[in-house]
């Protein structure tokens, strides 16, 4: 007997929560808000639903299908949380519009309270109707013309882009042909001798010494490229990207004697003074620099053995 009113007693109770928490669910009504129910085919509505909860233990579930006959949903936001006095709140934030044009039910939504493992009775939104139209026309206005239709000039850069691409090139070749040729007539002739045509290359400088025919910075650049020739085919060594210490370093080898080091030292330091110092050396230096590189020249040639 004592098990009987237990049992009624659970009964009770779990019936009595039951109730509680529908009465308590049916008390919180949405508050919803419009942004504007008479639009333009096309222009967004914005539609926000609100309910105030007791806590945030209360959580509401809300059934928004996909698609609405007549509407398109543009966005959905929101859900639980709080507002800025840190109250329990649910929000949802709808944005939708409608291509039909006529005047069109809002449909509404189910939806329901739930607290813990409780649920309150289904629940219903409002409903709202929407007036849908084209944008009016304007009577009043004047009447335009309807103008012809204008040609687009219409110029292909293809064959100017060709044209161009040619003449690059062309460009290209010449100042290729142009450099191959000055390559070409610096090489030396294989018909003389390195030694022959070091004297031959000192006699053209010392007329244009005598005769002032040189720039000083002309003339000691050509001097000393008549070394680097000389020892390039001398020796069959090239020696033309190195500096003046480079050079020196590599002509104490063949055993010169300290007076002609010296003084080749001095002709090639006063070129490199000439052409990167901006001085300008005297008609009797530029000679001692001559003779210099020539004394220079002429042990270099009288060291090499001889062919029989």
């Amino acid at each position: 007997m004592i098990k009987n009113y237990r049992i009624y007693f659970r009964r009770f109770i779990v019936g009595f929560s039951f109730l509680f928490c529908a009465l308590a669910g049916s008390g919180q009504s949405v508050q919803t808000s419009v942004s504007k129910k008479d639009i333009l085919i096309g222009e967004p509505v914005t539609y926000i639903m609100q309910i105030n909860l007791p806590s945030t233990e209360y959580k509401v579930v809300i059934n928004i299908p996909d698609s609405i006959q007549h509407f398109d949903i543009l966005q959905k936001s929101g859900g639980n949380g709080t507002d800025k006095q840190g109250n329990a709140v649910w929000q949802q934030t709808l944005v939708f519009t409608s291509f039909d044009s006529g005047s069109w039910v809002f449909p509404s939504f189910p939806y329901r309270i739930n607290r813990m493992n409780t649920t309150s009775q289904p629940l219903n939104t409002d409903t709202f109707r929407v007036n849908v139209s084209y944008m009016p026309l304007d009577k009043g206005g004047n009447p335009r013309d309807i103008n012809s239709v204008i040609e687009v000039e219409y110029f292909d850069w293809f064959w100017v882009w060709i044209g161009a691409g040619i003449l690059l090139l062309l460009i290209l070749v010449y100042i290729l042909y142009r450099y191959l040729r000055k390559k070409k007539n610096k090489l030396p002739d294989s018909r003389i001798g390195a030694y022959d045509e070091a004297l031959s290359e000192l006699k053209i400088l010392e007329n244009a010494n005598q005769q002032h025919t040189l720039p000083v910075k002309e003339f000691h650049t050509r001097l000393a490229d008549v070394l680097r020739n000389y020892y390039n085919r001398s020796e069959h060594h090239d020696i033309s990207g190195k500096t003046t210490n480079e050079i020196l370093n590599k002509l104490r080898s063949h055993e010169l004697k300290a007076e002609t080091q010296s003084q080749l030292a001095e002709a090639l330091q006063t070129g490199d003074s000439v052409k990167y110092a901006k001085y300008n050396s005297t008609f009797t230096e530029n000679d001692a620099a001559l003779t210099y590189l020539k004394n220079a020249i002429d042990e270099l040639e009288n060291s090499r053995p001889k062919k029989s």
